[in-house]
């Protein structure tokens, strides 16, 4: 199916983030508690943001004309490479290698 029209290809790509997120709370579902992170408009703002990346580039790399199940692939990959490249910056570490913070960081955000 090919999509004609930035909006089609935009749209595409943020189902495609929005499949990167459901994917993300399928692993959580057999968890005993939910993460603290979830009731955190914090990370639901990021999550948007995320999804919004996806429809981004997937419309920066086609424009306006593109293969459906393509602008799909790539919404779904930009918020994976991207949660791939946070989570390999390395900690901040102490002595004895203990975390410096333990309070929530981008990184820590990222690594699921």
């Amino acid at each position: 199916m090919v999509l004609e029209g930035a909006w089609s290809v935009f749209g595409l790509g943020c189902a495609g983030g929005i499949a990167a997120e459901v994917l993300h709370w399928w692993n959580l579902r057999q968890a005993e508690k939910l993460p603290i992170y979830a009731k955190k408009a914090f990370y639901w703002s990021i999550t948007i943001v995320m999804i919004l990346l996806g429809g981004f580039v997937s419309w920066l790399y086609f424009g306006a004309t593109a293969e459906g199940i393509v602008a799909f692939h790539v919404g779904l990959s930009t918020p994976l490479l991207l949660q791939k490249l946070v989570a390999s910056i390395p900690e901040e570490t102490g002595a004895r290698n203990t975390v410096l913070t333990s309070s929530p960081t981008l990184r820590r955000f990222f690594s699921w």
